[in-house]
This record gives structure tokens, sequence and C-alpha cells, in this order.
């Protein structure tokens, strides 16, 4: 294979690809995780201070739900082994979180 093939082979499998856009796509990602943690680490402490019931599982359910598909697609891309086990991980932190909402919610009904 020569260098001209290369670059031809390299130039069809790239098409229609935005480098810049698919970078600004994961910085946008990394940012919108940690403020989505910020905001639901402010709700969980707003009602602890206004209602005295603690933290809000249901925030938290939904955040980590967000992580573990986050954790779980990039393994199904990449196949790093890490991704997995912390897809695994924040998976079971939005099982538990909703299992204690579920709690929350049939103890009140």
């Amino acid at each position: 294979m020569d260098k001209d093939e290369i670059l031809a082979r390299s130039r069809e499998e790239n098409k229609d690809r935005d480098f810049v856009e698919e970078a600004v796509l994961a910085k946008a990602n990394s940012i919108a995780l940690a403020v989505g943690m910020m905001m639901c680490g402010i709700i969980s402490i707003l009602r602890g201070l206004l209602t005295e019931k603690g933290t809000e599982p249901a925030v938290w359910a939904v955040y980590f739900s967000v992580l573990a598909t986050t954790m779980l697609v990039k393994f199904a891309k990449m196949r790093k082994r890490h991704e997995l086990l912390l897809g695994l991980f924040y998976g079971a932190f939005c099982i538990m979180f909703f299992a204690f909402y579920l709690h929350d919610l049939l103890k009140t009904a």
C-alpha cells in the first residue's frame, strides 16, 4: 500500500466528520455532568435545610442513570474494562437511590 492509497482511505473514512465539533461536544458533555452533580447537591442540601427530610433520592437516581449510561456506551464503543466497571458501579447507585425514592414514595402514600 503506497502513501497516496493510505491518504485516500483515510479521507474516505473521515468523510463528513467534524473533529472540532466532536471535541467541543466531548467538553460540553464533561461540563454538563459536573453541573448536573452540582444541581443534585444543591437540591439535596435545600431539601435538607427546608424540609428536614435529608437528601432527595430521585435526583440522584436520575444523575447516576446518566453516568451509568455514559460509561456503558463508552465501554460498548471502546471496550475498556474500567468503563464497564464504572458503568455497573453507577448503575448500582442508580438502583439504590431509586429504591430509596420508591420507599419514601410508598411510605407517604
